[in-house]
């Protein structure tokens, strides 16, 4: 019998072994994987894993955000509120103003709700004088003072 070759070098015979069993050798190398398209110890269809180096680089700084908000939140919690006029005291400051600075006959008074305490600030009240139904200008001043324009 002749021995031949296959292209890498490796000869066709079978190889027998001690036990007198014929192995078989391969006669090539196996292909190369294709260049284009999906590798193929990628399954075909499924979902692509993600590094671990992507997913600690999203999940770090989301756990951090958490924790540092819970830490404010829980420390500071008026920190998002802003600071408002009670309403209840305004309404009995704009009526005293109106009785005893500018001597009128004020029943009641009637004020937004919610005021934010900011210099500068403007916002209407209304008051009942005399019987009829009247508007005056509330203005907060920087030193938290309230200033109460006469009614029209």
């Amino acid at each position: 019998m002749e021995s031949t070759m296959n292209p890498d070098g490796a000869s066709d015979r079978p190889t027998v072994t001690d036990a007198g069993a014929a192995l078989l050798v391969p006669r090539w190398k196996p292909a190369p994987p294709p260049q284009w398209g999906p590798a193929a110890n990628v399954p075909a269809v499924g979902r692509r894993r993600l590094s671990p180096k992507i997913v600690l680089a999203v999940a770090v700084p989301v756990v951090l955000l958490a924790v540092a908000g819970t830490v404010v939140a829980v420390t500071r919690p008026d920190l998002p509120r802003q600071k408002v006029l009670d309403t209840a005291a305004l309404q009995r400051q704009v009526l005293t103003v109106l009785r005893t600075d500018y001597q009128l006959n004020a029943d009641t008074v009637a004020c937004p709700v919610d005021q934010p305490v900011i210099e500068g600030h403007r916002f209407t009240c209304t008051a009942e004088v005399d019987g009829a139904t009247v508007t005056t200008w509330v203005t907060v001043r920087s030193t938290g003072q309230l200033e109460v324009a006469r009614p029209r």
